[in-house]
């Protein structure tokens, strides 16, 4: 075993801490992923040159506004930048149909941010860093197995296969699931998408069924914002499929895993044992749900994140 582990202690009851808008910028950067243009934000620290950067992507057919900005933030005044980016047909990037989960897809949206990121003058592009949580958190570990050139690889919660999505539904709840995403991608491209809530209010088919979790999805939806509480129901079809990483020992750059010991999404003995089989694994579990890194155990979670970027990519 090649992890080493630290189990936290209970989070404080307060939010996270927000830095002075004087300690960073912000500006509004594009790249194309496969010929259609992707939106993000580029946070730069003020005092520093040449700052590595920390590339983020957030939950499942979440935007770049739900609960990554603090992340951003923060990461900035201690001297990173940060990118922070929405997928294909996702928040302010082009692409239809709109909140589209397709992981192949947005893992190719990963690769084209990285390589817009290594074409930035103003950025340290040897120190690119990947951070993403839940479904991107198993994003970002397989983009780096694919990509040596990674300098390290953080996963928050991540979601390393769907069963968190597509177990625990029974049989009935299960053929409900396979049969919408049939007739979404049957219909859609005759009469458009067939959609299904990500959240719903539990009286129909949604991606997520657990009530605490589509209550603390919620909170992370930040006031006034236009995201529509949709997906196309071929989103099933993918999880059904979908696993993070094929061969765990081709992550080859160091990376810091951080899990829930009450997280119901990403259950943290998966993480622990992926840990195990990844050469340079960093692992932190916390007594918190997938959830609370957001904001009761915010700077728990950020602390962990920023003594290990300290350690594997200082800043100069």
């Amino acid at each position: 075993m090649s992890s080493w582990r630290h189990r936290g202690e209970p989070p404080a009851a307060r939010g996270p801490r927000r830095p002075s808008h004087y300690d960073y910028s912000r500006v509004s950067l594009s790249f194309e992923s496969e010929g259609t243009r992707c939106a993000g934000w580029l946070y730069r620290p003020d005092d520093v040159q040449s700052p590595p950067v920390v590339a983020m992507a957030g939950e499942l057919a979440a935007e770049r506004r739900f609960g990554l900005r603090r992340y951003a933030e923060r990461l900035a005044e201690a001297g990173y930048a940060a990118f922070v980016f929405d997928y294909r047909n996702t928040g302010d990037s082009d692409g239809e149909p709109r909140n589209l989960v397709s992981p192949d897809r947005q893992v190719g949206d990963w690769h084209a941010a990285i390589e817009g990121l290594r074409e930035r003058p103003e950025i340290d592009t040897g120190g690119i860093i990947l951070w993403g949580a839940g479904l991107s958190g198993g994003y970002a570990l397989r983009v780096a197995a694919e990509d040596g050139r990674v300098a390290a690889v953080v996963a928050q919660n991540p979601m390393l296969d769907g069963s968190a999505v597509t177990s625990g539904r029974g049989l009935r709840g299960t053929v409900a699931a396979l049969t919408a995403g049939v007739r979404d991608k049957l219909q859609s491209r005759l009469l458009g998408p067939h959609r299904v809530p990500v959240l719903g209010d539990g009286s129909t088919l949604s991606v997520f069924d657990d009530p605490g979790v589509r209550i603390a999805y919620r909170d992370l939806v930040p006031p006034g914002s236009a995201w529509r509480d949709e997906t196309p129901a071929r989103v099933f079809l993918s999880l059904f499929q979908y696993t993070a990483l094929s061969d765990p020992e081709s992550l080859r750059c160091p990376v810091l895993l951080v899990s829930g010991t009450r997280d119901e999404v990403a259950p943290a003995d998966e993480i622990a044992a992926l840990a195990d089989d990844i050469p340079d694994a960093t692992l932190v579990e916390l007594p918190a749900d997938h959830f609370d890194h957001y904001d009761r155990a915010f700077e728990q979670t950020f602390g962990h994140l920023l003594s290990f970027l300290r350690a594997v990519h200082p800043v100069e």
